[in-house]
């Protein structure tokens, strides 16, 4: 598990960094040669993208998205676990609607290329897919096992 752990944050400081080396190069060419290049916004957007949801999916494997929980910490452990289990399979579900239309738009825009890089659009819309259903999936185990430690904790 460690290894998928490890495997997602390079996925996701690959693209940052990448991104960031294009901007500094494209600052370059375009303050110092005065040659700006005209394709950074391109990969800049097919980057961003990528970043965004494979951080995401980091955020979601730590348990790290914003969450106010005043009053979920007024209820019992019990009340909690089985309320985090049931918005962890809604949220789920949720995004793999989501992901299933996601999936629809990328394949109905295969052939529709970027203008200067001739990129797919695709490879641009494919990424939410992919992000929402391993972040689904983060949920569902997170909610599942929440809610085994509150029955397991019930029983002592």
């Amino acid at each position: 598990m460690k290894l998928i752990a490890r495997l997602t944050d390079w996925l996701a400081a690959l693209p940052l960094f990448v991104l960031l080396a294009i901007f500094n190069v494209a600052v370059v060419m375009r303050y110092f040669v005065d040659r700006p290049l005209q394709w950074t916004e391109e990969i800049a957007g097919l980057l961003m993208v990528w970043i965004i949801m494979l951080g995401g999916i980091s955020a979601e494997r730590d348990n790290q998205h914003l969450a106010i929980p005043v009053l979920v910490d007024l209820l019992s452990p019990k009340v909690t676990a089985a309320l985090n289990l049931l918005v962890s399979l809604l949220s789920a579900a949720f995004l793999l609607y989501v992901s299933y239309v996601g999936l629809m738009l990328a394949l109905s825009v295969k052939f529709k290329v970027t203008d200067i890089l001739r990129i797919s659009y695709f490879w641009i819309d494919i990424a939410i897919p992919v992000g929402f259903v391993v972040i689904a999936a983060y949920m569902v185990v997170s909610g599942v096992d929440q809610a085994r430690k509150a029955i397991a904790e019930a029983a002592r």
